[in-house]
């Protein structure tokens, strides 16, 4: 995420609040058995209420079976049984091989493993808290269960989930075509685990080794990648991004004191003066499903940088599940007044430009003309895509909540760099150093 190279390159940010919502609280001390247990969190953890906003959880809330579980953007659970710990997290800094931008989970109840849990987009770090013998973990994702065996007391693995689409335009009229690709990685932390699935079963362990395994919604089928040694992603942060940990960490502190509910709070921190406060809650916008809100970021005329958060923000909401793309139009079309020419263009621009067509000149046209679009977000999605693929067009100076002036100079300099019906140059080669 580009909060800035000194902001944000954690693996685990919290960026968040430490205020407790009452009807969250009260609900889940009503459950007269628990499936988990909440001991601490980092942040946030958000779960439905019964009126129909966020309530937030408590330390030490017991938590119902089934319950879903928003983690901004981490938390650490204890089990009935204390067979296993689970911590959930979001990977703010994109220091993993995926991106994640919170975490989503439901505890099940269970008597065949020592835990069931459904992950549903974020990061579980599970490990083996038995004296002796192994854990056993059912992982639920969609309608798929995978089934996960921590060897021995201490192995510890952690699990990444995410989605995307294929790029192209975005087909509504089948249902089947609105399902973004599903991957869930696979880490070995600390000691050794076996992974189950379907077709498949690969045991993992810490480099030198068969460290990771990448599973995918298409073939449903996994890659075992190996470590000659522990990639940087998986190391423990640093002093510096420990430091902006608790940077973030201020911030909820500050958020939690305002009036009002959790969205209009963040609605306010995404136009706050501090530009890693603002794109934080860009981020806790998506997560909590606030389209409108999420939308008046886009159209922000003041902060180039918030609006640039939401595309990614918006693109990892379109990977969540499926439908989303669907969701997405209908807002467009009837809440936003756009056009479906103008929904579809947008819904395309954020699922990416296909490989085949980063090689045809009309593209470049497309983009270059999309620059003039009278729809801001439009415009910034056209040139998000034009800077790369096309890098050398970086020094380009564009701001598409400027001036038409200023937009039409920077066509103009594009038209110069890709002349109507070319692509682009190839990229300059760095000299070798002497």
């Amino acid at each position: 995420m580009r909060f800035g190279i000194s902001s944000i390159s954690v693996i685990i940010v919290a960026v968040i609040w430490t205020t407790l919502g009452p009807v969250a609280q009260n609900a889940l001390s009503q459950e007269k058995s628990a499936a988990a247990r909440c001991i601490a969190a980092n942040g946030v953890v958000l779960t439905p209420s019964l009126k129909g906003s966020w309530g937030s959880l408590v330390v030490n809330a017991e938590i119902p079976a089934d319950a879903l579980l928003i983690a901004l953007f981490g938390a650490e659970f204890t089990l009935p049984s204390g067979n296993v710990s689970v911590r959930a997290s979001a990977d703010v800094g994109e220091r993993g091989p995926v991106p994640v931008l919170e975490a989503a989970l439901r505890f099940h109840a269970t008597k065949s493993a020592d835990l069931e849990v459904s992950l549903e987009r974020g990061i579980l770090i599970l490990t083996n808290t038995k004296k002796s013998g192994s854990a056993r973990v059912r992982l639920r994702f969609r309608a798929e269960i995978i089934e996960i065996t921590l060897d021995e007391p201490k192995a510890r693995l952690a699990i990444q989930v995410y989605g995307r689409h294929v790029p192209g335009p975005v087909k509504l009229d089948d249902p089947k075509e609105d399902d973004p690709v599903a991957y869930i990685v696979f880490l070995a932390l600390e000691g050794h685990a076996v992974i189950t699935t379907e077709k498949h079963a690969a045991r993992l362990h810490v480099a030198p080794g068969p460290g990771l395994y990448w599973w995918d919604s298409v073939t449903r089928a996994g890659e075992v990648v190996r470590f000659e040694k522990t990639p940087d992603f998986a190391k423990p942060m640093t002093e510096v991004e420990r430091k902006s940990f608790e940077t973030i960490c201020g911030f909820a502190k500050a958020w939690a004191g305002e009036p009002g509910d959790i969205a209009m709070t963040l609605q306010n921190a995404a136009g706050k003066p501090n530009a890693t406060e603002r794109k934080a809650g860009v981020v806790a916008l998506g997560a909590l499903d606030e389209l409108s809100r999420l939308m008046q970021v886009f159209n922000n005329k003041e902060h180039a940088d918030t609006r640039d958060m939401a595309i990614l923000v918006l693109r990892h909401w379109l990977g969540r599940e499926p439908g989303q793309v669907s969701r997405l139009y209908g807002h467009l079309t009837k809440v936003e007044k756009y056009s479906s020419t103008q929904a579809r263009t947008l819904l395309h621009l954020l699922n990416g430009i296909e490989a085949e067509k980063r090689h045809e000149p009309e593209t470049y046209d497309l983009l270059i003309q999309e620059l003039k679009h009278s729809k801001l977000p439009i415009r910034e999605l056209a040139h998000w895509h034009l800077v790369r693929l096309a890098p050398e067009g970086k020094s380009i100076a564009f701001d598409a909540a400027g001036d038409e002036s200023q937009r039409l100079m920077a066509v103009e300099a594009w038209r110069r760099l890709i002349p109507e019906g070319q692509l682009p140059p190839a990229p300059k080669k760095k000299s070798p150093a002497k």
